[in-house]
């Protein structure tokens, strides 16, 4: 009976480790470089931008240390970079009515939040208001 009261503590302990880690620190799968690839939204929910169409490159940097970086180039110059931080944690969506995963993006004094679809190869966010937009990124 021991044995099995052991087993069941060592399960629960293996289980609830992890998720208190998660919230202590970024995921290891958002830091990195992230390259845009593509966004869609917009009053139809139809408008598809990309680089090519908008001849704009977009670069996000989400260091370990919880700050944010964004590169944009427009017609082949290069922007001011953009310095901020990011927080994770929980929103209600508009989507689902539900909570969901969000990442908040802090720069020039103003909170972007998005509702984090993805993460994976692919970084996907989405505004969290109606007739945003859905951003896709892919790690670079």
């Amino acid at each position: 009976m021991s044995r099995l009261l052991f087993a069941v503590a060592a399960a629960g302990l293996a289980l609830t480790t992890p998720g208190c880690q998660k919230t202590a620190t970024p995921p290891l799968g958002l830091v990195g470089e992230w390259g845009w690839v593509s966004s869609r939204g917009g009053l139809t929910g139809k408008q598809t931008d990309t680089p090519a169409s908008t001849g704009t490159s977009r670069q996000w940097v989400f260091r370990a240390d919880s700050t944010f970086q964004q590169r944009e180039t427009r017609q082949g110059v290069a922007l001011p970079a953009q310095e901020g931080t990011y927080l994770l944690g929980v929103v209600s969506s508009i989507y689902t009515g539900r909570p969901a995963r969000a990442l908040t993006i802090i720069r020039l004094g103003q909170h972007q939040t998005y509702v984090l679809s993805e993460l994976g190869s692919r970084l996907v966010v989405n505004d969290n208001y109606p007739d945003g937009f859905g951003k896709t990124y892919e790690r670079r």
